[in-house]
């Protein structure tokens, strides 16, 4: 594979946006784990509060969050599944629903003899009183006195935990810095913040993402989240570690209209965690233990029964067994549709990057092949190639092939031939180092699909070229394969072909370029 001009800036482009990738008072309190799994508990359910109208589905069986056997029932269930501790969400002292019931909760833990430990998420967000400095350095106080000094009560990195959400409803990093030098003024707390502003990292030891289930492949948000810390822990000289967030899924499409993300028989939770394991956690955030109305639970319930009870067991062992490791060739998916399997980091960049719609079926197995003089592992998709480069650093140690170009060379065609544009139509992009232009129907299709770098929504136009690589040509008739002639464009790696007569969103689709190179 020689480097053209064009390779030498795609991957010029591509090192751009490379990211080079209290002393506690409570002596009783213990970590869990050295990898601790800490999941989201909720004891605000009441029997009046189970209905399908507001909630995709019920648990089995409907409880109140405060019954004694409701509690231990929970504790057992979480320390069974592998779960280190219960973040139970807490409006302060004075809101004494919750309160004694995230007491009884610890208290019942203790009791139990298990290892379980309960956390405190206070949640300024969501209760007035709570939002000032005041008001939650009062209830901090409350906090250490009823809780953080009793048995029972989480700690990471020996320090006693402290969750909070959503910073801007109390204010900006300036006035939580205010609230920690009042209320922890000798960093004795490890407080973990669930905000994608990684800015709060100055006053919170770590953040995490409460929801990844906006992201359309489960290990697209993490790479976001890994992306960003790598960038803030670089430009701060600092060490912040790196939380993952697992989730079974979500729903609260009858409680708000929001968002769906299906659970796909499991497999969602497993990509998940498989993330966790891969980008070596330090700590598992698991949202949730028994949150109904985002349908994001993993307690027993009427639709799935104990399944994710028992794949949090399995998938919390592998995490602290495999944290941190390759995943292993053995660990592989089959797809009986071209009879060929993918392992490893190829399976696991196949996941994150789109999948099926973007790389293909599997055309060949994983082997070396000679690519500039040194060997790599590759395997052919119907789409594009994969290569496997482990000088480089995540997320570049899986680099795509230039197919679109390669396939061009094939069929003896020079790009360079092309007819060229000096300028795009309005509502077009143009792109002056191959001198082509990008328009409808291609232009959407090319914005919604990218490589996952900068941590923001959506796509950049930086991460679209990382995918699909500069055009090559305008769009331009072609017969394809299937004797039709088409509407298509060349980019470096792929072709994109419109086909009007399919049902939307399969208009546009990706050339079977891998096919196509291993036919030729």
């Amino acid at each position: 594979m020689t480097c053209t001009p064009i390779m030498r800036w795609t991957l010029l482009l591509l090192l751009t946006f490379t990211l080079a990738t209290l002393h506690v008072t409570a002596p009783q309190a213990q970590s869990a784990s050295d990898r601790p799994v800490m999941a989201f508990y909720f004891p605000w359910w009441e029997y009046s509060d189970w209905s399908y109208d507001r909630m995709p589905d019920l648990p089995t069986p409907r409880y109140s969050g405060g019954e004694d056997e409701t509690i231990k029932r929970h504790i057992q269930q979480a320390d069974d599944a592998g779960i280190d501790a219960l973040i139970c969400t807490w409006y302060g002292p004075d809101e004494t629903r919750l309160n004694s019931r995230c007491q009884r909760l610890q208290e019942l833990a203790v009791a139990s003899g298990r290892d379980l430990k309960v956390g405190i998420i206070p949640d300024q967000s969501a209760w007035q009183a709570l939002r000032s400095v005041e008001s939650l350095s009062n209830a901090l106080a409350a906090l250490q006195r009823d809780f953080i000094s009793k048995p029972g009560y989480m700690t990471f990195q020996g320090r006693p935990v402290v969750f909070w959400f959503n910073p801007p409803s109390l204010g900006g990093v300036d006035t939580w810095s205010r609230l920690r030098d009042i209320a922890d003024p000798n960093r004795q707390q490890f407080w973990f913040g669930g905000t994608d502003n990684f800015n709060y990292l100055d006053v919170y030891d770590a953040l995490y993402y409460f929801d990844i289930s906006w992201e359309t492949a489960p290990g697209r948000a993490m790479a976001s989240y890994a992306s960003r810390l790598d960038t803030y822990n670089q430009s701060r000289g600092a060490q912040k570690p790196f939380i993952a967030t697992v989730m079974p899924g979500y729903d609260d499409l009858r409680l708000r209209n929001g968002h769906a993300r299906d659970r796909v028989n499991g497999d969602y939770y497993r990509g998940t965690w498989r993330t966790a394991i891969e980008r070596n956690a330090a700590a598992v955030v698991l949202t949730s233990f028994n949150e109904f109305f985002e349908g994001s639970h993993i307690e027993p319930s009427e639709n799935y029964g104990d399944l994710y009870l028992r794949l949090t067991r399995e998938l919390s062992d592998q995490f602290r067994a495999q944290a941190g490791q390759v995943i292993p060739s053995s660990e592989c998916q089959f797809f009986p549709e071209t009879n060929f399997q993918v392992c490893g980091r190829l399976l696991s960049y196949w996941r994150e990057n789109g999948g099926l719609p973007v790389f293909g079926y599997p055309i060949t197995a994983q082997r070396g092949e000679n690519i500039e003089g040194q060997t790599f592992q590759v395997q052919d998709f119907e789409r594009n190639r994969l290569e496997l480069h482990p000088e480089n650093a995540r997320p570049y140690d899986v680099l795509l092939g230039r197919l679109g170009d390669e396939v061009l060379r094939l069929q003896g065609r020079d790009w360079q031939s092309f007819a060229k544009v000096d300028s795009a139509p309005s509502g077009c992009l143009y792109f002056p180092e191959t001198r082509h232009s990008l328009c409808e129907p291609f232009l959407s299709y090319w914005r919604n699909q990218g490589l996952e770098f900068d941590g923001r929504p959506g796509y950049s136009i930086s991460e679209n070229i990382a995918l699909f690589g500069l055009p090559l040509s305008e769009q331009q008739p072609e017969m394809l394969s299937d004797g039709a002639v088409h509407t298509v464009q060349w980019f470096e790696r792929t072709r994109f072909e419109y086909h009007p007569d399919n049902p939307n969103p399969y208009k546009v689709l990706l050339g079977l370029l891998g096919v196509e190179k291993r036919d030729s």
